[in-house]
């Protein structure tokens, strides 16, 4: 954990990046946010500074000026799209690359202590789980390509002494501020409107984690030398089925009705995707502490306060 250290987050105003910021926030830290959109769930403090522009395209010069003196890149930028290459995937790969180069090279030049990459677990692809960080990756879409793509640049860095890079890999993070067209969100929408809407068979196995864990896994990597270098899975390493989920937002909500089969599994679409966590608890200290059905009580008043 660090305090009192200047940190920019790349992606600031998304789900994750949202979150991340008010927790660093709230640990006395100074942050500046830099995404193509603006965010109105960050806290007000004369310690935050939000700068609109598109992380694809080389910073200006006054933008750059306001970075001075950051020690801590978190990366959360890039929107999740399984898009083919034949349906606007090659632009999907691309964007991730770009933006990932421009913001190195603002690493480099500021001469910053660590870039903490969020990756995917789409990285690994359809590989049997539970996955482990030294698993062969094979990812089966340009997001996932691109994502990967990126771990290596990043990796690359680190080899040739430029960067301290650590990526760390989410599964499925849910929790308040996620967008509605994410699964859980769109599933605990329709239940909460008493809507009848279709749901595959929901065979899939996921990893579920509250996002305030996702966000301590992220923290404890900053001034972390052990973690340097590292992909590390930030997940609960607990399977849980889609069909579960399904019913247990249904039950909690007492209303809605789920179509099961009523849509067709999305093609290449992993059936069994879940972490192994034991890298994250040695290097990181690391593990979940929030109950799942818990949380999902909390994250569905939430969009009951907020439709």
């Amino acid at each position: 954990m660090v305090v009192n250290s200047k940190i920019l987050v790349a992606g600031g105003s998304g789900f994750i990046g949202s979150n991340l910021i008010n927790k660093l926030l709230t640990d006395s830290n100074e942050v500046i946010s830099i995404s193509k959109n603006k965010s109105n769930f960050f806290q007000k403090t004369d310690k935050f500074q939000h700068i609109i522009t598109d992380l694809s395209k080389p910073i200006t010069h006054n933008n750059f000026e306001s970075l001075k003196g950051v020690e801590y890149i978190i990366n959360c930028s890039g929107y999740i799209d399984h898009r083919n290459f034949s349906n606007g995937g090659r632009e999907i790969f691309n964007s991730h690359l770009i933006s990932l180069q421009n913001l190195t090279n603002i690493a480099s030049n500021l001469k910053v202590k660590a870039f903490i990459q969020i990756g995917s677990s789409d990285e690994y692809g359809k590989i049997k789980s539970p996955i482990k960080e030294s698993t062969r990756e094979t990812p089966t879409t340009p997001y996932g390509l691109g994502k990967l793509a990126s771990t290596h640049l990043l990796q690359q860095h680190f080899r040739e002494g430029l960067l301290n890079t650590v990526i760390v890999r989410p599964f499925l993070v849910f929790g308040e501020l996620q967008n509605k067209n994410r699964f859980l969100p769109y599933l605990i929408d329709n239940c909460i409107k008493n809507k009848r809407f279709k749901v595959t068979k929901g065979e899939q196995i996921r990893d579920y984690l509250y996002i305030k864990d996702f966000i301590d896994g992220i923290v404890k990597c900053l001034n972390n030398e052990k973690a340097y270098g590292e992909i590390i899975n930030i997940a609960s390493g607990k399977p849980i089925s889609i069909k579960e989920v399904i019913l247990m937002v249904n039950e909690i909500i007492a209303k809605g009705e789920p179509i099961f089969g009523g849509i067709n599994y999305r093609e290449g679409e992993s059936m069994e995707l879940y972490a192994n966590i034991d890298k994250a608890k040695e290097i990181l200290n690391w593990e979940p502490k929030y109950n799942f059905k818990s949380c999902l009580k909390k994250v569905i008043n939430w969009y009951a306060e907020n439709p």
